[in-house]
């Protein structure tokens, strides 16, 4: 069976990528988040991570301390389809850490807007990035809210980075992560045998997105299967030919019509 058959339709690049390299390693000075904030939602100088649950906060809150102890991480208690909640959310954070620089999150529409209004509130400028998936142009009977909701979510970052120059916006394709012990990135039986990406790749190409020279892919769709330098290398062809961002149908429109093949 090969493990490449849900990554290879979809690459970008010619080089796919599943593991962590050089220009998206968490380990690469050049992309260190020293003297940032990160908040990070869906987390089931500091970061931010907001679940619903305590208890599993616990674990990513201890790792990133066992990686950087003089990081300041906050574990905060949030439902992110309440404006409350999320309006208290970012007072307690900013409160805490003074200011948040990047804003990473995953989940369904309502909330995504409800967090990104508040963030855009409480903040002078940053970066929004958005967790979406390849698999939201799909048509399969039982994923319409799935797919309906992750295809809002590119159109909105695409609005967000169109009206607000002074943050920048993406969404990112986490790849096809297996089963881990706390049940986090897991993903249904039949793709198991595909799910050979690692949730750091997410977490790099996020430091990768948060630096300048990632400025080209704002507003676009990015996956962590594709080479980030190889990208780099076409950045005019991305942004001239809007290479990432959402189409319009399939059809070519035009003042001559689509040209149809018989």
């Amino acid at each position: 069976m090969d493990s490449n058959a849900f990554t290879t339709p979809f690459q970008l690049t010619k080089t796919m990528k599943r593991e962590i390299y050089p220009a998206i390693d968490p380990n690469n000075p050049e992309l260190s988040a020293t003297g940032k904030t990160v908040l990070i939602t869906g987390a089931t100088g500091g970061i931010v991570l907001v679940g619903r649950k305590k208890e599993l906060l616990d674990e990513p809150a201890s790792a990133v301390k066992a990686i950087s102890p003089s990081t300041q991480v906050l574990a905060l208690i949030a439902d992110l389809t309440s404006d409350s909640d999320v309006e208290g959310l970012f007072k307690h954070a900013i409160d805490s850490l003074v200011a948040i620089d990047v804003l990473d999150y995953e989940l369904n529409v309502k909330a995504s807007y409800t967090v990104a209004h508040y963030y855009l509130k409480s903040s002078p400028g940053g970066s929004i990035i958005f967790l979406g998936t390849l698999g939201a142009p799909f048509t399969f009977p039982g994923l319409s809210s799935y797919s309906g909701s992750k295809l809002a979510l590119m159109k909105l970052a695409e609005f967000l980075d169109a009206e607000k120059p002074k943050f920048r916006v993406f969404t990112v394709h986490p790849g096809i992560v297996g089963v881990t012990e706390t049940n986090c990135g897991a993903v249904v039986d039949a793709l198991t045998p595909f799910a050979k990406d690692k949730g750091i790749q997410t977490g790099g190409l996020s430091l990768y997105l948060a630096q300048k020279r990632a400025g080209y892919l704002r507003g676009g769709f990015i996956s962590v299967n594709w080479d980030d330098e190889e990208m780099e290398a076409h950045q005019e062809e991305i942004k001239e030919q809007k290479l990432l961002k959402l189409g319009f149908l399939g059809a070519k429109l035009g003042s001559d019509g689509h040209p149809w093949s018989s």
